[in-house]
């Protein structure tokens, strides 16, 4: 088992603790290749690192693009409910635009520890 440790905003953190978010979304890189089922995530919210969620990774799915991981989110299982564009909107604004468009999607299903 491998441990990593994630940024994500306060509003990322609710909807995980909430039990709204099951998946968390990342381009796929060196660190996120090398996660496997059973590792723990840390996730920490910006700014503010007393506010922190381990999870446990139960699944894990690749993606060649936004269209491909749209076109196959009802398998998601994700509670969280947004448009196509707002989707996208999202990736572009924390990733970059570009470089979305040039990287693959992972999808990191997780539960709580």
């Amino acid at each position: 088992m491998n441990y990593f440790e994630y940024r994500i905003y306060d509003i990322v953190y609710d909807d995980i603790i909430s039990g709204k978010k099951t998946i968390e979304f990342r381009l796929l890189n060196d660190k996120s290749k090398k996660i496997r089922i059973g590792d723990e995530i840390n996730f920490k919210v910006l700014n503010d690192e007393t506010k922190n969620v381990l999870v446990e990774v139960i699944g894990k799915n690749v993606y060649n693009n936004l269209d491909d991981l749209w076109n196959n989110k009802d398998i998601l299982n994700n509670s969280l409910d947004y448009t196509k564009d707002e989707f996208e909107f999202i990736f572009y604004k924390i990733f970059g635009e570009d470089l979305v468009k040039k990287s693959k999607i992972v999808g990191i299903k997780f539960r709580l520890k």
